[in-house]
């Protein structure tokens, strides 16, 4: 058990942040054991090859079992404030690790809102930060009608992520995010005593109904 760490580095481009990567990934690998089953892990880290918003100097994403990989966007600075950022891609994405050893992120449109929505719960379990652009409802969004569409659609394995969460189609960017996200803290406040973490393995279907309970 235990994190492997590869930084794609041949030209460089982290050697100034490599130090600072070392160090937050040693501490988010501590402060996870001392919550979570120890898992065995690839985490890759690559420099971006295009500047990112604001918002995204970390970015992160985990398309299977026991990998993990993460993008530094270098022209947002250098060392200062990264640890910040890196901790909670790395908390978001590491829940997605932890799925991907029980059900799996999901195929169907329910269980990408479940997979999402837990792991943006499980950061703010994690550590206090304020939340994501894309965790609030974007405005003008008809609720009522999403939440109905939600539910309608969330077998659906032919869904369209990009228009779901990425603002590629009729719904606003961050759509899928936003639902998710409330979705997952509507059944958490329904189940005391539960969390995200102690929800990694729950079936999508759970949480279907909430949807329509969701104001």
């Amino acid at each position: 058990m235990g994190w492997t760490l590869h930084l794609l580095n041949a030209r460089g481009r982290l050697s100034g942040i490599e130090a600072e990567l070392r160090a937050a990934l040693a501490e988010a690998e501590a402060r996870l054991d001392a919550v979570a089953p120890a898992v065995a892990l690839d985490v890759v880290i690559r420099a971006m090859d295009h500047p990112m918003p604001p918002a995204l100097r970390v970015t992160g994403a985990s398309y299977g079992p026991g990998r993990m990989e993460l993008g530094i966007d270098l022209t947002q600075g250098g060392a200062e404030g990264l640890r910040h950022e890196l901790l909670k891609a790395v908390y978001h994405e590491f829940h997605h690790v932890l799925r991907w050893d029980g059900p799996g992120y999901g195929d169907r449109l329910g269980e990408a809102l479940v997979s999402e929505g837990l792991a943006q719960v499980f950061v703010h379990e994690m550590m206090d930060c304020p939340p994501e652009p894309w965790e609030v409802m974007p405005p003008g969004v008809d609720f009522a009608a999403l939440c109905q569409r939600a539910h309608a659609e969330f077998d659906a394995t032919g869904y369209d992520h990009e228009a779901w969460f990425f603002g590629a189609g009729d719904l606003p960017d961050g759509t899928g995010y936003a639902l998710g996200r409330m979705l997952v803290a509507r059944v958490l406040a329904e189940r005391p005593g539960q969390t995200a973490l102690g929800m990694a393995w729950e079936a999508a279907a759970g949480f279907r109904e909430a949807l329509l309970r969701l104001r």
